[in-house]
């Protein structure tokens, strides 16, 4: 039965009645691994319909059974939008480990309500997306992914762009999307952004190195540098982040250092490779009252989606890293349309940010040094 749980849920799939959560659901079944799902349907009670939302729960459920996803799926209601952000904060908390060592949440793509700005969509976006940063790993899915259909032939490939941060967690949904069987045969190539600054021989054999360690089978690497400014949503917070990163994860013992000397791999993340390559200083100017220009943050997500689409046009599968999100609401919208200008022309997408730095600061604050 679909009602109970055989493990705790590996993901949570949040959806905003009457959107249908089917295209979710099927990703929910490919990246729970064979382990159970949570599916939630949020909806705004305006008091004028007691039962809304029921038969969409029970369809929910009915499709659950459908896949073979086994798991829950229900409904929580909420009066004002100012609430949802503490009711999916406590949904999301409460739940048992998921597959990334957190909860992992699943998030439908921005509509065109959202994209313009429209109060009700934009904020619902807005509350997930924050909710996520302090307790969840989140996939937002672009496009359809149907269950039912032949594999992919052998020269179709799997596109990861890793620009800058969260490669953790870009290899580990690649890692599970190839053990599915419509991905088994395709490729994964990678696509390492990093800032122009940065050491990239230190980065290419640190990340070479922990990729054989890790018996990762990546069928092409490619290693790009680019302007400070074309990157500047993914760099500006990246000293914070390193130094937290370090914070947790420095083991000064003697041990590690033997095990380290002689070739033993230690544990540490992928991303430490990368982190290994960045030459700025350890410290980050914050400004108040700075509004990034839209016309400025359009250029570099055009420019970035030039070097994607030159690159992964004739990928099945496009695997990204995304920014953490702006605590301001006017800079959070134009994130959302920074990653719809970046994603442009692909068809299938899954925008991806880990847990691994939680951070108040809001990162339309932060000044770069050029």
């Amino acid at each position: 039965m679909v009602e109970e749980f055989g493990s705790k849920p590996r993901c949570i799939v949040f959806t905003r009645f009457p959107a249908p959560c089917d295209n979710l659901l099927r990703m929910a079944k490919i990246l729970s691994q064979n382990r159970s799902a949570l599916c939630l349907s949020l909806i705004r009670d305006t008091g004028d319909q007691e039962n809304i939302g029921s038969e969409d729960v029970r369809t929910a459920r009915q499709y659950m059974e459908y896949i073979d996803l086994s798991g829950y799926a229900t409904q929580f209601k909420y009066q004002k939008i100012s609430s949802l952000h503490s009711i999916a904060s406590a949904l999301a908390s409460c739940c048992g480990l998921g597959v990334f060592q957190s909860n992992t949440v699943i998030i439908e793509y921005p509509s065109e309500a959202a994209l313009s700005g429209l109060p009700d969509s934009l904020l619902y976006h807005y509350h997930m997306h924050r909710v996520c940063v302090q307790h969840c790993n989140l996939v937002v899915v672009k496009g359809t992914f149907p269950l039912k259909i032949p594999p992919v032939k052998s020269n179709k490939t799997i596109d990861i762009w890793w620009i800058i941060d969260n490669g953790d967690v870009l290899l580990m949904v690649a890692k599970m999307l190839k053990k599915h069987k419509i991905w088994y045969k395709a490729k994964l190539r990678l696509f390492v952004v990093v800032d122009m600054e940065d050491d990239i021989k230190q980065i290419e054999n640190a990340l070479l190195l922990w990729l054989i360690d890790n018996h990762y089978l990546i069928y092409k690497i490619e290693f790009i540098q680019a302007d400070s400014w074309i990157i500047s949503d993914y760099v500006q917070l990246r000293p914070l982040q390193i130094k937290r990163r370090y914070c947790k994860t420095d083991d000064k013992s003697w041990f590690t250092y033997l095990k380290r000397l002689i070739g033993i791999p230690d544990g540490m993340p992928a991303q430490n490779a990368v982190d290994s390559g960045f030459q700025g200083p350890m410290t980050s100017s914050i400004r108040g009252n700075s509004l990034v220009k839209i016309s400025e943050q359009q250029q570099r997500a055009r420019q970035l989606n030039k070097e994607i689409i030159r690159r992964s046009s004739d990928a099945v599968l496009v695997l990204m890293n995304i920014p953490e999100p702006p605590v301001h609401l006017e800079r959070f919208w134009k994130y959302l349309n920074f990653l719809n200008d970046m994603s442009n022309d692909l068809k299938k997408v899954l925008f991806v940010r880990g847990v691994d730095v939680q951070s108040n600061v809001d990162s339309g604050t932060t000044i770069m040094k050029e």
